[in-house]
């Protein structure tokens, strides 16, 4: 009877628990049940999310293999904003503004060009992507003849893995503004960056011009 009382006695006790907690327990458990499914819901979607961007972004490319053609130029330019507008926040979003930035330069269009490259840095912390579209804006801004802003931007990158392509960028915005002697020196550090035995045949030229000079 002892045992009997025992096991009557836990389950009174356990009905009291449950009384008293029981809709608690059910409440904890649902959120727990319905927090894991909407986890896995919100991971489906990122994942169709950066899918639809990738599938947008191949179109793109394939489109830029041949800007000769008006059509693929309209493509690139209509897939770009898309990504911008729809995919902002993913990586595809900012490579879709360098191929803008193409078909606008490619166009005579450099102030929509540098527009375009303007947004993939703001759109980024990648210091590489940065250093590569701030050297692509200077030499729009050098295609403009606007020498003062075209050195700005060309000396804000500090990257060294970037420092011959800088160098000799600097080199070019001189020597369009007649320097010659500090487009010399710039050229010389762009060679000495590229390192022994890296060969740019357009730079030795353009030091060999200058030494002529």
């Amino acid at each position: 009877m002892s045992e009997l009382k025992t096991e009557e006695e836990q389950i009174e006790a356990f009905k009291a628990w449950w009384k008293k907690n029981g809709t608690m327990l059910v409440v904890a458990i649902a959120v727990a049940v319905g927090g894991y499914f909407g986890w896995q819901a919100w991971k489906n979607s990122q994942a169709n999310y950066t899918s639809e961007a990738s599938a947008l972004y191949q179109n793109l490319v394939q489109a830029a293999a041949d800007l000769s053609d008006e059509n693929n130029q309209k493509t690139v330019t209509f897939i770009s904003k898309q990504l911008v507008d729809d995919y902002g926040d993913t990586g595809y979003a900012v490579f879709g503004q360098l191929f803008l930035a193409r078909v606008d330069a490619e166009n005579g269009q450099y102030d929509e060009a540098i527009n375009a490259l303007d947004i993939a840095i703001s759109k980024t912390q990648d210091a590489s992507f940065v250093a590569i579209a701030n050297l692509r804006v200077a030499r729009l801004l050098l295609q403009k003849q606007d020498y003062t802003a075209a050195m700005a931007r060309a000396e804000k990158v500090s990257e060294e893995e970037f420092a011959a392509q800088q160098q000799e960028l600097i080199g070019d915005i001189l020597l369009s503004q007649g320097k010659r002697d500090d487009a010399r020196v710039a050229y010389q550090k762009a060679s000495e960056a590229l390192g022994v035995g890296v060969n740019h045949p357009l730079l030795d030229i353009k030091l060999k011009d200058l030494v002529k000079g």
